[in-house]
């Protein structure tokens, strides 16, 4: 074959090979980052700080982070007795996972984060969820145990007679008004525990009632 011919039939396969398709490798995806907006990583870090010092547990798991346009400044999340401003905050709806249970956090954009009771938790105490999470929190540190070795056996509505919450020592004086609150039941170690609140965020274990 002469020389001349051999040219022609390079540029041919060159024209055939180019009209083939390429496989174009598959984007690389990182496993581990966040699947929520990098804006929202400081709140989330807020919620988790905020729930290790409730809980013992050392994993804290993420399991969701929504974008949420709450309709009012207490992000639909007041307290009893508590005012709120009338107006459209663009936040996240935060629910994280420790000790088997799933706790809900709920931010505004900057640095507001506040534990709101979630409708996926495990245990659903409505408005007395924060105080119940209190009240766990210091029998883990009173008895050193694990959060997941306290039972919550119940959680009662109060209208407690005076201000010593139905809890009252001997040679103090109360005052005598309603105080609205609960009475919540903690189980550790065979023994019940008796904690007492208000709706204000008081917290305490009535000792003599302790079994």
């Amino acid at each position: 074959m002469k020389p001349m011919t051999i040219l022609p039939i390079m540029l041919l396969a060159l024209v055939l090979l180019s009209c083939g398709q390429v496989p174009t490798p598959a984007p690389k995806v990182n496993p581990t980052a966040p699947a929520w907006p990098a804006e929202a990583q400081p709140l989330v870090d807020l919620a988790r700080a905020e729930l290790a010092k409730v809980v013992s547990a050392t994993d804290i798991e993420v399991v969701k982070v929504e974008a949420v346009q709450w309709r009012d400044g207490c992000l639909e999340c007041a307290k009893a007795g508590e005012m709120c401003t009338d107006a459209i905050v663009p936040g996240y709806r935060i629910v994280l996972r420790a000790a088997g249970q799933e706790f809900e956090y709920r931010t505004d954009e900057k640095q507001t984060v506040r534990a709101c009771p979630s409708t996926t938790s495990a245990a659903d105490w409505g408005e007395a969820q924060p105080l119940v999470q209190q009240a766990v929190a210091d029998l883990m540190v009173r008895l050193a145990v694990p959060m997941d070795e306290i039972q919550v056996v119940s959680v009662e509505s109060k209208m407690w007679s005076d201000s010593s919450m139905g809890c009252p020592e001997a040679g103090q004086a109360y005052l005598t008004v309603i105080v609205p609150g609960y009475q919540i039941m903690l189980e550790a170690n065979n023994s019940k525990f008796d904690y007492h609140t208000d709706d204000q965020g008081t917290v305490f274990l009535c000792e003599q009632a302790a079994q």
